[in-house]
C-alpha cells in the first residue's frame, strides 16, 4: 500500500475493491457452489467478475437484485455476453437473471441458491430495512453460505482526512448509513447466526506495510454456514421483485465425440507445437531441421499446453478426459505425474496454414473479468475507490 503525498490517498495493491471479488470467488470454489445470489448487486461489477468461467465447479447461475432500475441498466449492459463469449464458447450453461427490488422483501424464484453474497451492501441500507436482514437471508432464502462485507470504521485511523476519533470524524462516503467497529459488526452477526442455525467466522481483506495488527483491516468480512441445511426456512412470506432482464450465455452443446475424433484434432494442432523450435529457422535443408528437433527435445509437450487450447477442452471437457485419450494411444507417454508427453511421432517439417487456421486464434488467453468489467478504466465498484478505499 501506497499513501499520496498530496491528498492523503492510501492505495491498495491489488486495489481493495478486486481484494474483495478474489476473495469471493475463492470461498465459492472452495466450496464448489454453482449458483450464487448477489444480494444488492449495484451496477454488476461483482457479478460480471463471476461470469468468468471456471474449470473448478463452474457457476451456472447467477442473480441479482437492486433497488435502483437506472442502475441495472448497467448491470445488464455488463452481464451480457461478448462477442468472446460467442467465439469461444463456455463448456458448461449460464443463466443469469437480474430483478429489481428492495432487499427487504423475498421473492420465491430466489429460493434453492447455493451461495448469497452481500458485498459493501448493509453499510447503505436504512435501520427499518436492515432489522429485516436476517429474517429475509436465513429465514426464508436460507442459502448453503453467506458472504457479507462492510467497513471496518476501526481502519478509518489511516486516513487523515476522515478524522477518525474526533468530533468531526465523517464517513468514507456520504451514503453509509453507518461504519461498524470489528467489535459491532461481530456482534450484529453473531446474533443472525444464532438465531438461525448458522455458524460464522470472521475475516478481511485489506492491510497496510507496518500496519498495527490491532487495527484490523480495511474490510471485513462474516462468512456463514448453514448448520442443518436439510431443515426447511422458517419464513415463507413472499413478495415479488421486477425481472429486469434473463440473460443466457452460448455455451459447447455438441454431442460427445469419440476419442478418435478427439485424436485427430489433436494431432492437427501437435503439427504446430512440435514444430515449434523451428520456428525462424532458414536453413532449407531437411536433414538440419531434423537434427535440430532432436538437440532441442521438440516432442516433449506440457499437457497444460494442450488444455489450454480451447477445442480441446470443448472436445474433452475434463482434464481426466483429455488425459484418457492420450493414454489410448501408442503416440504418447505421460510422464512426470502426468504434467508432460513425450510425442512419438513426426509431423511435416513445412506446415503451412493461413492466418484463420493458426492454432493460435483457437487457444484461449489466460482471461479474467477483471479486464472484461473495468477495461476502460472507470468502471470499478464503488466511488469509495476515488478516494483509496475502495
Amino acid at each position: 500500500m501506497e499513501a499520496g503525498e498530496d491528498n492523503n490517498l492510501v492505495l491498495f495493491d491489488p486495489p481493495l475493491w478486486r481484494q474483495r471479488r478474489r476473495f469471493v470467488v475463492e470461498t465459492l470454489q472452495n466450496n464448489e457452489i454453482t449458483s450464487v445470489f448477489d444480494f444488492g448487486c449495484g451496477e454488476g461489477a461483482l457479478l460480471s467478475f463471476l461470469i468468468q468461467p471456471s474449470e473448478k465447479a463452474p457457476i451456472t447461475q447467477l442473480a441479482g437484485v437492486d433497488i435502483s432500475h437506472e442502475t441495472l441498466k448497467t448491470t445488464v449492459m455488463d452481464c451480457s455476453p461478448w462477442r468472446y463469449d460467442h467465439e469461444f464458447l463456455r463448456l458448461t450453461p449460464l443463466t443469469v437473471d437480474i430483478y429489481q427490488g428492495s432487499i427487504d422483501v423475498a421473492d420465491q424464484r430466489l429460493l434453492g441458491f447455493d451461495a448469497l453474497i452481500c458485498m459493501e451492501v448493509i453499510e447503505h441500507v436504512d435501520p427499518p430495512v436492515l432489522n429485516k436482514f436476517f429474517d429475509i437471508v436465513f429465514g426464508t432464502y436460507k442459502p448453503k453460505i453467506v458472504i457479507i462485507s462492510t467497513p471496518n470504521v476501526e481502519f478509518n485511523v489511516y486516513f487523515p482526512q476522515l478524522k477518525y476519533g474526533t468530533p468531526e470524524a465523517t464517513l468514507r462516503i456520504e451514503d453509509h448509513r453507518f461504519e461498524w467497529t470489528r467489535r459491532e459488526f461481530q456482534e450484529w452477526a453473531n446474533s443472525g447466526a444464532e438465531k438461525y442455525n448458522y455458524s460464522v467466522e470472521f475475516t478481511g481483506v485489506g492491510t497496510i506495510k507496518d500496519g498495527d495488527p490491532a487495527i484490523g483491516t480495511a474490510t471485513q468480512i462474516a462468512i456463514f454456514r448453514d448448520l442443518n441445511p436439510s431443515s426447511k426456512p422458517l419464513f415463507a412470506t413472499f413478495g415479488e421483485y421486477n425481472l429486469v432482464k434473463t440473460i443466457e450465455f452460448p455455451y459447447y452443446n455438441e454431442p460427445e465425440k469419440s476419442t478418435e475424433e478427439i485424436l485427430s484434432r489433436l494431432h492437427y494442432y501437435l503439427q504446430f507445437l512440435c514444430n515449434r523450435v523451428l520456428d525462424g529457422y532458414t536453413n532449407d535443408d531437411a536433414d538440419d531441421k531434423r537434427t535440430r528437433r532432436e538437440k532441442f527435445e521438440s516432442n516433449r509437450i506440457r499437457v497444460e499446453e494442450i488444455w489450454d487450447i480451447h477445442e480441446m477442452r470443448q472436445l474433452c471437457q475434463t482434464q481426466n478426459k483429455l488425459l484418457d485419450v492420450l493414454r489410448s494411444s501408442p503416440d504418447f507417454t505421460l510422464m512426470n505425474n502426468n504434467e508432460e508427453m513425450i510425442v512419438h511421432r513426426e509431423y511435416p517439417l513445412n506446415t503451412k496454414v493461413n492466418d484463420d487456421e493458426d492454432p493460435n486464434w483457437d487457444t484461449t488467453p489466460v482471461a479474467t473479468n477483471e479486464w472484461q468489467i473495468s477495461n476502460n478504466g472507470w468502471n470499478c465498484e464503488d466511488s469509495e475507490e476515488d478516494k483509496g478505499w475502495g
